[in-house]
This record gives C-alpha cells, sequence and structure tokens, in this order.
C-alpha cells in the first residue's frame, strides 16, 4: 500500500488546512505548488486595509507600515520582519504580496471579509474573487467592491456597514443581508432603517443614539404594527442600563418581572402580537415582536399543585 496521499485525498487536506500553514508548506515544495491555486482556499476572516497596507488573514498580520519593511505577526505573538526589495515601493510590495497569496485562484471562500478603507482595484489581486458569508465595509462605499464578491455570496448573513445617505438604505445588498449592523449613520437613521428596510434582524451599535429615537420606534410599532420575528438591539455604552430606566419610566404600564427578577416591558400591538423589550447579558437593549401568547407563559397558574393536593386528599 502506498505511503503517499492520493490527489482527492491531498486536494482535501490542503483545502482544510490553516491558509497560512498551507501557504507557508506550497510556497517551498514545487508539486503541491502545481496544484495549489486549483484547490479552493477556506479562510475564516479576512481584512484588507490599504491605508496602513495591511493584510489580517486568520489573525495573522502582514503590515508594511514601517518604511522599508514587511512584518509579520502572528496570533501567538510572533513577530518578525522582512525587507523589501528597494525596487519596489511600499504600495508594489504589498501588491505583490497579496497576488501571491490570493491572486489567481479557482475559489476564495471567506466567512468573514472586513474591508475598512476606499480599495482601488488595482491594488487588488487580478481576478480576485472570493464567496462569503459575512461582509465588514464600515468606512467603504458598498458600490467600490461587489464586482470582488461571488453573486451566489447574497444574500449575506451580515453586514456591518455605515449609513452615510438615505439611498444607501435601499441597496439590495443591504436589504437583503439577514443580519443588519449599523455602526455609524446619519441623523434619525434609526427611523428610516424602521420605515424603509425589510431588515427583520438589526443591531445598532451606535454610541451616539438617543433614547427618544428608541421610545419612538416602539410606539411607531404599536401604533402600526409590525411583523412578528422583528428584532431591533441597540447598544447599551453607559453599561449601568440607563436607557432600560428610561423606558421603564416612560413605559412603566407595560413593566413585568421576569423569571430572572430582571424589569421587561411589553407593550401590546394586538391580539397576536407583542412588543418585548429586555436588557440582554451583551449590553444590549432589545426590542422584539413577539406571539402574544409567549406572555402566558410567565403567569402559569397553580392549578397543577391544587389538583397534585386534591389527589392525596
Amino acid at each position: 500500500m502506498s505511503n503517499t496521499l492520493s490527489y482527492p485525498g491531498l486536494r482535501c487536506v490542503l483545502e482544510f488546512l490553516d491558509p497560512m500553514k498551507r501557504i507557508h508548506i506550497a510556497s517551498r515544495n514545487q508539486s503541491l505548488r502545481t496544484i495549489d491555486k486549483t484547490i479552493p482556499l477556506r479562510i475564516e476572516e479576512l481584512e484588507i486595509t490599504t491605508y496602513i497596507y495591511c493584510l489580517n488573514l486568520n489573525d495573522h498580520v502582514i503590515d508594511s507600515y514601517i518604511d522599508n519593511y514587511i512584518r509579520f505577526e502572528y496570533g501567538h505573538g510572533k513577530k518578525f520582519k522582512r525587507i523589501w526589495p528597494l525596487i519596489l515601493n511600499r504600495e508594489e510590495a504589498m501588491k505583490k504580496l497579496l497576488d501571491s497569496y490570493l491572486g489567481a485562484r479557482s475559489k476564495i471562500y471567506v466567512n468573514l471579509i472586513r474591508i475598512y478603507e476606499m480599495v482601488s482595484q488595482s491594488s487588488l489581486p487580478l481576478n480576485f474573487i472570493v464567496r462569503i458569508n459575512e461582509l465588514g465595509c464600515c468606512f467603504s462605499n458598498i458600490d467600490r467592491f461587489p464586482i470582488n464578491i461571488d453573486p451566489s455570496s447574497f444574500p449575506l448573513k451580515s453586514l456591518r456597514t455605515v449609513i452615510r445617505e438615505p439611498d444607501y438604505l435601499n441597496h439590495p445588498i443591504l436589504t437583503s443581508a439577514k443580519i443588519l449592523i449599523v455602526v455609524d449613520g446619519i441623523d434619525r437613521v434609526i427611523q428610516l432603517v424602521n420605515q424603509n428596510n425589510t431588515n427583520k434582524r438589526v443591531k445598532f451599535e451606535m454610541s451616539s443614539f438617543r433614547i427618544e429615537d428608541l421610545l419612538s420606534l416602539v410606539r411607531c410599532w404599536k401604533d402600526n404594527g409590525k411583523e412578528i420575528g422583528t428584532t431591533f438591539k441597540f447598544r447599551d455604552y453607559t453599561n449601568n442600563q440607563s436607557v432600560m430606566y428610561f423606558l421603564l419610566q416612560e413605559l412603566k404600564e407595560f413593566k413585568i418581572e421576569s423569571d430572572h427578577h430582571s424589569s421587561i416591558l411589553r407593550v401590546p400591538i394586538n391580539r397576536t402580537a407583542d412588543i418585548h423589550i429586555s436588557h440582554d447579558n451583551g449590553d444590549y437593549i432589545v426590542v422584539e415582536v413577539v406571539p402574544s401568547t409567549l406572555k402566558k407563559e410567565s403567569n402559569a397558574t397553580e392549578e397543577p399543585c391544587c389538583s397534585k393536593r386534591a389527589r392525596h386528599s
């Protein structure tokens, strides 16, 4: 029996190998180099930042912000640097490295890709196409790089972005995302998202959102209705539940106590749906529309106990 792996076996091993280990091994083996580019590359997290010419590949950081050097830093703290050829400038050196790592590959699967700066097509590898699940583009215009995203990636599992213009709310990549995460936005962005979008799961990580906007959202849902399952989360940066305290004061007639003795709000919309407001363990105010029948779970009667005593009498 042969001790060597067949091509299908080798292909499977390479595809699911840590990408940095795979790149390191393939670059030092002639036979692997001949097939490496034809085998899909799987990456958990990929970050490309052109402002400091940085590539973050599964916590392996490669950057060139130090003059004349490319620095490599691994997740466990190991660091080393290499001087780049003097005939290349900083941008050319990083582009050559990106081409070596990511260029000319048949398929690249990325769970989460972050592109935080305006990335010119000339700075990316030729024919750079990725299939992704999640996208973070906090400081970029999403229209700049959909051509690098495989269409089969849509709808995205999550989109983390900035909303700087009202028209951006109508972008199909945004409206189709299963989870929309807003990290910053224009004035009244909460109301605009609520009025213009079909996203059922939205997280607002903005540190500057107004409590009054959240209260206005609850009243809007109460008066106009909302689809069951719709969930909006608001990051409470105060860490002292002051936002929840404000809501409890303004909507005190809807206050109830949960099983964990924490105050929550249940605001009825109609006979079939309620708005449930609570503070989760992750410092988020959670506003969600739930079936109204769920409220009965916290108001169980003592009937089973009475029946048990009757059987013993």
